[in-house]
């Protein structure tokens, strides 16, 4: 049995979102499929209400909080859920352009929306392909992302 919103999301991902496939499948098919792939209904249901906050997120209410010169101090949840790397990830994905600000506190929202214990790199760089996923006018950087989480180059933090 799968035990996890993360592994749900990535589940879905990698067979549906992500695989250039244009019919749209019914949630309930959708749903049925996955409990038969072995995933819990309460994770499924779970990972249909992450996806549907994901895809209603206010990115214009966002972009009025979040100024060009901000800087990004990690609340002491926020802390005790991202280890290091997860946080000098997302770092690094601002400083190389491939999120903005406004993406960063998006990708950081639907981390923590995992309820995961400990977000990892690997969480981090899921979330923020399915944020870039989501948004229009995303795609280049999307195509950055794809090859972070699918290339064979380790993210360290030196």
């Amino acid at each position: 049995m799968k035990e996890t919103i993360f592994e749900v999301l990535v589940y879905l991902f990698e067979h549906y979102i992500d695989a250039g496939d244009e019919k749209a499948l019914e949630q309930g098919k959708l749903k049925t499929e996955l409990l038969e792939a072995g995933f819990t209904e309460n994770y499924v249901d779970r990972a249909f209400d992450w996806m549907g906050e994901l895809t209603t997120q206010p990115s214009q209410v966002m972009e009025n909080y979040v100024g060009q010169s901000a800087i990004r101090v990690y609340s002491a949840e926020e802390r005790l859920r991202f280890d290091v790397d997860a946080q000098g990830f997302l770092l690094f994905l601002e400083q190389t352009g491939i999120i903005d600000l406004t993406r960063r506190e998006l990708i950081i929202d639907r981390a923590m929306a995992l309820g995961d214990a400990l977000l990892s790199v690997d969480h981090v760089k899921w979330v923020a392909l399915m944020v870039l996923f989501s948004q229009s006018g995303m795609e280049g950087h999307y195509s950055q992302m794809e090859e972070l989480v699918y290339g064979d180059t380790p993210f360290e933090l030196h």
